[in-house]
């Protein structure tokens, strides 16, 4: 009995090094980790956010990111702007199956003075490929900068 106990303890602790965070969250709590993720300019955590290949529309500009090798924030653009982190104002899941959703995403960027300077909304679609979400597609109406599709 000690033997199996400690083979499901071993089985379960190699599951979980294995684990995605994303694998519990509902598609609204990925969004609100992904902008704290966004602010904290942890890149290789917001890769985990995006499938690939993914698509981004920002402006009406399409771009489409095959793999890693194109960084899926663009930090040197966005930090030419006031930005100091943004803040949700509101999130809204427009419809959800069991392995695509859509979401709606109202955001702010906020200045070093704790003041809004821009706001914009972004519609994710995201997709439970590979058993966790992930961002498949993302479509602002208005130009957000920190896109790499603004390039």
């Amino acid at each position: 009995m000690k033997k199996l106990l400690a083979l499901f303890t071993l089985c379960l602790a190699f599951t979980s090094a294995y684990a995605h965070l994303q694998d519990s969250m509902s598609p609204e709590d990925l969004m609100r980790y992904y902008v704290k993720v966004f602010n904290d300019e942890n890149i290789p955590a917001l890769e985990d956010f995006y499938a690939f290949p993914h698509v981004k529309s920002n402006n009406g500009k399409l771009t489409t990111v095959e793999n890693k090798n194109t960084p899926v924030i663009d930090y040197v653009g966005l930090k030419k702007t006031p930005w100091k982190f943004s803040k949700i104002n509101q999130i809204k899941v427009l419809a959800e199956g069991a392995n695509s959703a859509l979401v709606e995403l109202d955001f702010s960027r906020i200045d070093k003075d704790d003041k809004e300077f821009l706001r914009s909304t972004v519609f994710y679609v995201l997709t439970k490929d590979k058993g966790y979400w992930q961002i498949l597609s993302l479509n602002s109406i208005g130009y957000v900068a920190g896109a790499s599709s603004n390039k």
